[in-house]
């Protein structure tokens, strides 16, 4: 009876070492594709705000909601963006007037942030709260907002009364939602997402863009943020030049104050 040949050892190292081959050149595609979708998401969720935010602009006559109140009534101070607890799917009676135009469950949290959030942590004044990310998206604060507190008069007073969508000059041109990052960057601004609105000034101060979207040589400091303008169209935004952020934040048109 003839026996059954088996493969040799050098046969099975050959094979193992083509497989490792493939995987090698396999594993940096997949990869790509992987971060592709996410992005993908992250600029969809925007899309979906762009279109909820429309539609309440059309029921409210043009009106812009509060950008502390939007997502939580009482202003969503102490970090509640990353406390599962005040989830608002769960406590839809914390919830603010934008709401009920941003339901979905799936369109708040980009998948990158939640990935550098949970990495990096959180130093605002809700440090003791498990950073579990419920929500990632910030409200411009020029848009009917506290950011008129921080305007020098001589640039205040021809725009405090902006709150309507027909009142901004450029709508193509300032953003409405964007993300910050979770820690500060030297240099750049002092302080991190702490709530749910967005308060930019000309150099570096207080609130900018994110920076942790294809971050070049894995510096969260120098990458990109994905923002939904006033018109509903999405775009990459970057807080560089320093300043950058005020000037997309900006709803009174030409020329971009300087402080």
């Amino acid at each position: 009876m003839q026996r059954k040949k088996g493969f040799t050892l050098i046969e099975l190292l050959v094979v193992i070492a083509i497989i490792a081959i493939l995987m090698g050149i396999l594993m940096p595609a997949l990869q790509r594709v992987k971060k592709q979708a996410r992005q993908i998401l992250c600029r969809n969720n925007l899309k979906q705000y762009g279109l909820g935010s429309k539609m309440y602009l059309d029921d409210w006559d043009g009106n812009f909601p509060y950008s502390f109140t939007w997502l939580y009534k009482d202003g969503g101070r102490g970090c509640r963006w990353h406390d599962a607890s005040k989830n608002l799917n769960q406590n839809p009676d914390l919830a603010g007037g934008l709401w009920p135009y941003l339901k979905d469950d799936d369109i708040h949290l980009c998948p990158d942030f939640d990935i550098v959030a949970r990495m990096m942590g959180c130093g605002c004044g809700g440090a003791t709260i498990p950073v579990e990310p419920q929500y990632g998206y910030c409200m411009n604060s020029y848009l009917n907002g506290d950011a008129w507190n921080a305007v020098p008069q001589q640039f205040h007073t021809n725009i405090e009364r902006i709150r309507n969508e027909s009142q901004v000059k450029n709508p193509t041109r300032v953003f409405f939602f964007s993300e910050e990052n979770t820690w500060r960057v030297p240099e750049l601004q002092n302080a991190q997402i702490n709530d749910n609105n967005l308060r930019a000034t000309p150099g570096t101060g207080d609130d900018h863009f994110a920076t942790f979207h294809d971050a070049p040589s894995g510096d969260l400091n120098i990458g990109y943020a994905n923002a939904v303008f006033v018109d509903a169209h999405v775009e990459r935004v970057s807080a560089y030049p320093v300043g950058n952020t005020f000037v997309l934040s900006w709803p009174g048109g030409s020329p971009i104050p300087d402080w």
